[in-house]
């Protein structure tokens, strides 16, 4: 089965390494000043929004499709919500000395 196989584990590691570079380079785009703090929140929300994802298609997968989309929409709003709050944050200009 292809989940199970080597090949899903080598294309899943090959997007997350693209997505890691183009969040660099988008943030360098907006000129943002990303520290390790915010590298860490930035994985920490990728996380996040990837777990209502693979939940969801566990618990479809086990045969409970109702509390899969529903947590599936719990987890959807929660990572809109904290991915708001993430970009306000990475929006911020550090601030310069006068």
């Amino acid at each position: 089965m292809f989940f199970n196989g080597n090949t899903f584990w080598f294309l899943n590691g090959i997007i997350f390494v693209v997505i890691v570079f183009a969040l660099k380079a988008f943030a360098e785009n907006k000129g943002w000043v990303m520290t390790w703090w915010k590298w860490l929140l930035s994985g920490i929300w990728y996380l996040i929004f990837c777990t209502g994802f693979y939940a969801w298609g566990t618990l479809i997968g086990e045969n409970f499709p109702m509390p899969g989309f529903r947590f599936f929409l719990f987890n959807t709003f929660l990572s809109l919500i904290l991915g708001v709050g993430l970009w306000r944050l990475l929006a911020i200009k550090p601030k310069t000395e006068a």
